[in-house]
Protein backbone atom coordinates (compact mmCIF):
# COMPACT_ATOMS: atom_id res chain seq x y z
CA UNK A 1 0.00 0.00 0.00
CA UNK A 2 1.73 3.36 -1.12
CA UNK A 3 1.98 5.99 2.00
CA UNK A 4 -0.96 8.22 1.20
CA UNK A 5 -3.93 9.10 -0.56
CA UNK A 6 -5.09 12.58 -1.68
CA UNK A 7 -7.99 14.45 0.84
CA UNK A 8 -10.07 14.99 -2.13
CA UNK A 9 -10.15 11.32 -3.11
CA UNK A 10 -10.43 9.88 0.36
CA UNK A 11 -13.44 12.45 0.51
CA UNK A 12 -14.85 10.71 -2.76
CA UNK A 13 -14.15 7.44 -1.20
CA UNK A 14 -15.94 7.87 1.88
CA UNK A 15 -19.31 8.98 -0.13
CA UNK A 16 -18.83 6.11 -2.69
CA UNK A 17 -18.94 4.12 0.52
CA UNK A 18 -22.04 5.83 2.11
CA UNK A 19 -23.81 5.73 -0.99
CA UNK A 20 -23.33 2.05 -1.56
CA UNK A 21 -25.00 1.68 1.71
CA UNK A 22 -27.63 3.87 0.95
CA UNK A 23 -28.63 1.71 -1.92
CA UNK A 24 -28.99 -1.53 -0.21
CA UNK A 25 -32.32 -3.32 0.12
CA UNK A 26 -33.62 -6.59 0.85
CA UNK A 27 -32.14 -8.91 -2.04
CA UNK A 28 -28.07 -8.35 -2.76
CA UNK A 29 -27.57 -6.17 -5.33
CA UNK A 30 -26.02 -7.14 -8.39
CA UNK A 31 -22.89 -6.05 -9.38
CA UNK A 32 -21.25 -6.08 -13.04
CA UNK A 33 -17.04 -7.14 -13.18
CA UNK A 34 -15.72 -6.59 -16.42
CA UNK A 35 -12.04 -6.96 -15.48
CA UNK A 36 -11.17 -3.08 -16.32
CA UNK A 37 -9.97 -0.68 -14.24
CA UNK A 38 -13.02 0.54 -13.02
CA UNK A 39 -14.81 -2.32 -12.24
CA UNK A 40 -12.06 -3.63 -9.90
CA UNK A 41 -12.46 -0.28 -7.69
CA UNK A 42 -16.30 -1.04 -7.68
CA UNK A 43 -15.87 -4.31 -6.43
CA UNK A 44 -13.69 -3.23 -3.67
CA UNK A 45 -15.50 -0.23 -2.28
CA UNK A 46 -18.28 -2.96 -2.51
CA UNK A 47 -16.64 -4.82 0.12
CA UNK A 48 -15.33 -2.31 2.12
CA UNK A 49 -18.81 -0.95 2.26
CA UNK A 50 -20.41 -4.23 3.88
CA UNK A 51 -22.86 -4.42 1.79
CA UNK A 52 -24.27 -7.88 0.17
CA UNK A 53 -23.95 -8.00 -3.30
CA UNK A 54 -23.52 -10.83 -6.14
CA UNK A 55 -20.58 -9.68 -8.68
CA UNK A 56 -20.57 -11.19 -12.36
CA UNK A 57 -18.52 -11.11 -15.20
CA UNK A 58 -20.67 -11.82 -18.55
CA UNK A 59 -18.35 -13.22 -21.28
CA UNK A 60 -18.88 -11.84 -24.00
CA UNK A 61 -16.77 -14.24 -26.37
CA UNK A 62 -14.46 -11.34 -26.95
CA UNK A 63 -12.41 -9.85 -24.19
CA UNK A 64 -9.10 -9.64 -24.24
CA UNK A 65 -7.47 -12.73 -24.58
CA UNK A 66 -6.61 -14.21 -20.67
CA UNK A 67 -9.32 -11.98 -19.04
CA UNK A 68 -11.20 -15.33 -17.94
CA UNK A 69 -8.36 -16.21 -16.53
CA UNK A 70 -7.26 -13.19 -14.87
CA UNK A 71 -10.43 -12.80 -13.03
CA UNK A 72 -10.12 -16.37 -11.75
CA UNK A 73 -6.50 -16.00 -10.18
CA UNK A 74 -7.24 -12.29 -8.70
CA UNK A 75 -10.91 -12.00 -8.20
CA UNK A 76 -12.24 -15.88 -7.91
CA UNK A 77 -15.49 -13.94 -5.90
CA UNK A 78 -17.14 -13.19 -9.05
CA UNK A 79 -19.13 -15.50 -10.89
CA UNK A 80 -18.27 -15.79 -14.62
CA UNK A 81 -21.62 -16.28 -16.30
CA UNK A 82 -21.43 -17.86 -20.07
CA UNK A 83 -23.42 -16.35 -23.06
CA UNK A 84 -25.79 -19.51 -25.12
CA UNK A 85 -24.55 -18.05 -28.22
CA UNK A 86 -20.85 -16.24 -28.84
CA UNK A 87 -20.31 -12.88 -30.30
CA UNK A 88 -19.25 -14.38 -33.55
CA UNK A 89 -22.43 -16.84 -33.53
CA UNK A 90 -24.47 -13.27 -33.15
CA UNK A 91 -23.02 -11.76 -36.11
CA UNK A 92 -23.46 -14.67 -38.33
CA UNK A 93 -27.26 -14.39 -37.43
CA UNK A 94 -27.77 -10.69 -37.31
CA UNK A 95 -24.59 -8.75 -39.23
CA UNK A 96 -22.70 -5.92 -37.69
CA UNK A 97 -23.31 -4.51 -34.02
CA UNK A 98 -23.52 -0.66 -34.47
CA UNK A 99 -23.87 2.29 -31.76
CA UNK A 100 -27.60 1.76 -32.26
CA UNK A 101 -28.34 -1.55 -33.03
CA UNK A 102 -26.22 -2.71 -29.66
CA UNK A 103 -27.96 -6.17 -29.80
CA UNK A 104 -24.54 -7.71 -28.75
CA UNK A 105 -24.39 -5.60 -25.47
CA UNK A 106 -28.52 -6.78 -24.82
CA UNK A 107 -27.64 -10.81 -25.71
CA UNK A 108 -23.96 -10.97 -24.14
CA UNK A 109 -23.97 -8.47 -21.07
CA UNK A 110 -27.52 -6.51 -19.86
CA UNK A 111 -29.84 -9.08 -19.60
CA UNK A 112 -28.40 -10.36 -16.61
CA UNK A 113 -29.21 -6.60 -15.15
CA UNK A 114 -33.44 -7.02 -16.39
CA UNK A 115 -35.29 -6.18 -13.35
CA UNK A 116 -32.35 -5.48 -11.15
CA UNK A 117 -30.25 -3.03 -9.20
CA UNK A 118 -26.77 -3.03 -10.91
CA UNK A 119 -23.49 -1.51 -9.40
CA UNK A 120 -21.64 -0.90 -12.18
CA UNK A 121 -18.31 1.50 -12.91
CA UNK A 122 -19.64 3.51 -15.34
CA UNK A 123 -18.06 7.39 -14.95
CA UNK A 124 -19.15 10.96 -16.39
CA UNK A 125 -15.94 11.41 -17.70
CA UNK A 126 -15.84 8.96 -20.33
CA UNK A 127 -18.73 10.15 -22.64
CA UNK A 128 -20.73 13.13 -23.57
CA UNK A 129 -23.73 10.66 -22.37
CA UNK A 130 -22.57 10.16 -19.31
CA UNK A 131 -21.98 13.48 -17.90
CA UNK A 132 -25.79 13.94 -17.24
CA UNK A 133 -26.03 10.66 -15.41
CA UNK A 134 -27.76 10.52 -12.35
CA UNK A 135 -25.52 7.99 -9.39
CA UNK A 136 -29.05 5.91 -9.43
CA UNK A 137 -30.15 5.69 -13.28
CA UNK A 138 -33.50 4.77 -14.05
CA UNK A 139 -33.47 2.13 -17.48
CA UNK A 140 -36.25 3.49 -19.23
CA UNK A 141 -36.09 0.67 -22.10
CA UNK A 142 -39.12 -1.87 -21.09
CA UNK A 143 -37.27 -4.77 -22.06
CA UNK A 144 -35.32 -3.87 -18.74
CA UNK A 145 -38.29 -3.85 -16.72
CA UNK A 146 -37.49 -1.10 -14.23
CA UNK A 147 -33.63 -2.02 -13.83
CA UNK A 148 -31.72 0.61 -11.87
CA UNK A 149 -28.08 1.50 -12.42
CA UNK A 150 -26.04 2.18 -8.98
CA UNK A 151 -22.58 4.14 -10.08
CA UNK A 152 -20.46 4.65 -7.29
CA UNK A 153 -17.40 6.08 -9.31
CA UNK A 154 -20.21 8.57 -11.54
CA UNK A 155 -17.77 11.43 -10.18
CA UNK A 156 -14.37 10.03 -10.64
CA UNK A 157 -11.56 10.95 -12.67
CA UNK A 158 -9.64 7.96 -14.06
CA UNK A 159 -6.90 9.46 -12.64
CA UNK A 160 -8.80 8.75 -9.22
CA UNK A 161 -9.24 5.13 -10.29
CA UNK A 162 -5.17 4.41 -10.64
CA UNK A 163 -4.72 6.55 -7.45
CA UNK A 164 -6.96 4.15 -5.69
CA UNK A 165 -5.84 1.25 -7.04
CA UNK A 166 -2.62 1.61 -6.39
CA UNK A 167 -3.45 2.85 -3.00
CA UNK A 168 -4.68 -0.27 -2.20
CA UNK A 169 -2.34 -2.43 -4.47
CA UNK A 170 -5.13 -3.54 -6.66
CA UNK A 171 -4.52 -6.32 -9.55
CA UNK A 172 -5.54 -5.30 -12.44
CA UNK A 173 -5.70 -6.29 -16.27
CA UNK A 174 -2.34 -6.48 -18.16
CA UNK A 175 -3.37 -4.64 -21.02
CA UNK A 176 -3.31 -1.07 -19.19
CA UNK A 177 0.69 -1.39 -19.22
CA UNK A 178 3.35 -1.49 -21.70
CA UNK A 179 3.40 -2.88 -24.39
CA UNK A 180 -0.16 -3.00 -24.86
CA UNK A 181 -1.06 0.73 -23.18
CA UNK A 182 -4.90 0.47 -23.64
CA UNK A 183 -7.07 3.08 -22.22
CA UNK A 184 -9.92 0.65 -21.72
CA UNK A 185 -10.61 -3.04 -20.90
CA UNK A 186 -13.66 -4.52 -22.84
CA UNK A 187 -14.92 -5.85 -26.16
CA UNK A 188 -12.34 -5.89 -28.67
CA UNK A 189 -13.37 -3.78 -31.71
CA UNK A 190 -16.25 -2.38 -29.69
CA UNK A 191 -18.19 0.01 -32.50
CA UNK A 192 -19.23 2.29 -29.52
CA UNK A 193 -15.07 3.51 -29.84
CA UNK A 194 -14.29 6.03 -32.60
CA UNK A 195 -12.82 4.11 -35.55
CA UNK A 196 -9.20 4.74 -34.79
CA UNK A 197 -9.56 2.21 -31.28
CA UNK A 198 -11.71 -0.18 -33.46
CA UNK A 199 -8.62 -0.91 -36.06
CA UNK A 200 -6.08 -0.71 -33.23
CA UNK A 201 -7.46 -3.22 -31.11
CA UNK A 202 -8.30 -5.49 -34.03
CA UNK A 203 -4.45 -5.13 -34.93
CA UNK A 204 -3.62 -5.87 -31.28
CA UNK A 205 -6.15 -9.09 -31.22
CA UNK A 206 -5.82 -9.88 -34.93
CA UNK A 207 -7.62 -13.62 -34.06
CA UNK A 208 -10.75 -11.48 -33.11
CA UNK A 209 -10.93 -10.01 -36.87
CA UNK A 210 -10.65 -13.26 -38.53
CA UNK A 211 -13.40 -14.64 -36.73
CA UNK A 212 -15.28 -11.78 -37.72
CA UNK A 213 -14.80 -11.71 -41.31
CA UNK A 214 -15.74 -15.72 -41.60
CA UNK A 215 -18.72 -14.94 -39.54
CA UNK A 216 -20.38 -11.84 -41.24
CA UNK A 217 -19.36 -13.41 -44.39
CA UNK A 218 -21.76 -16.32 -43.40
CA UNK A 219 -24.09 -13.98 -42.43
CA UNK A 220 -24.12 -12.47 -46.32
CA UNK A 221 -24.74 -15.82 -47.77
CA UNK A 222 -27.81 -16.60 -45.69
CA UNK A 223 -28.97 -12.75 -46.03
CA UNK A 224 -28.27 -12.46 -49.79
CA UNK A 225 -30.51 -9.53 -50.39
CA UNK A 226 -29.39 -7.65 -47.29
CA UNK A 227 -27.57 -4.20 -47.01
CA UNK A 228 -24.16 -5.99 -46.67
CA UNK A 229 -24.61 -8.57 -49.40
CA UNK A 230 -26.04 -6.12 -52.06
CA UNK A 231 -22.68 -3.86 -51.06
CA UNK A 232 -19.82 -6.27 -50.42
CA UNK A 233 -18.44 -8.56 -52.68
CA UNK A 234 -16.87 -10.67 -49.38
CA UNK A 235 -16.54 -10.35 -45.60
CA UNK A 236 -13.23 -8.23 -45.88
CA UNK A 237 -14.86 -5.98 -47.89
CA UNK A 238 -17.95 -5.67 -45.27
CA UNK A 239 -14.94 -5.81 -42.32
CA UNK A 240 -13.04 -2.61 -43.87
CA UNK A 241 -15.81 -0.87 -44.38
CA UNK A 242 -17.37 -1.51 -40.45
CA UNK A 243 -13.87 -0.35 -39.15
CA UNK A 244 -13.69 2.38 -41.32
CA UNK A 245 -17.00 4.64 -40.37
CA UNK A 246 -17.12 5.51 -44.22
CA UNK A 247 -20.16 6.14 -45.99
CA UNK A 248 -21.18 3.48 -48.45
CA UNK A 249 -21.03 6.27 -51.47
CA UNK A 250 -17.36 7.06 -50.60
CA UNK A 251 -16.77 3.00 -50.33
CA UNK A 252 -17.88 2.29 -53.52
CA UNK A 253 -15.94 5.34 -55.39
CA UNK A 254 -13.09 3.71 -53.60
CA UNK A 255 -13.68 0.34 -55.42
CA UNK A 256 -14.38 2.48 -58.48
CA UNK A 257 -10.85 4.03 -58.09
CA UNK A 258 -8.34 3.77 -61.08
CA UNK A 259 -5.69 2.95 -58.23
CA UNK A 260 -7.46 -0.36 -57.85
CA UNK A 261 -8.74 -1.13 -54.23
CA UNK A 262 -8.41 -4.44 -52.73
CA UNK A 263 -9.82 -4.87 -49.10
CA UNK A 264 -8.71 -8.33 -48.45
CA UNK A 265 -4.96 -7.38 -49.48
CA UNK A 266 -5.58 -4.49 -47.05
CA UNK A 267 -7.24 -6.35 -44.12
CA UNK A 268 -4.56 -8.53 -43.88
CA UNK A 269 -1.99 -6.38 -44.86
CA UNK A 270 -3.05 -3.78 -41.85
CA UNK A 271 -5.14 -5.87 -39.60
CA UNK A 272 -4.16 -9.23 -39.44
CA UNK A 273 -0.59 -8.66 -39.97
CA UNK A 274 -0.19 -11.39 -42.95
CA UNK A 275 1.74 -9.76 -45.80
Amino acid sequence: MSESISWELYLKIRQAINFLRSMESGKPLNLGFSGGKDSVVILHLAEHSGIKFNAIYANTTVDPPGTISFIKKNYPQVRIMHPEKSFFKLIEEKGFPSRLRRFCCEVLKERYGIGKRSIEGMRASESRNRKDYEPEQCDARKWMRGAIHILPILGWTEDDVWEYIRYYELPYSKYYDAPYKLNRHGCVGCPLCNYKQMQLEFKMFPGYAKRIIVAVERYMNTHPNGFLACNFADGYEAFYYYINEMPIAEFHEKKRSLFGFNAQEIIQREILNQL
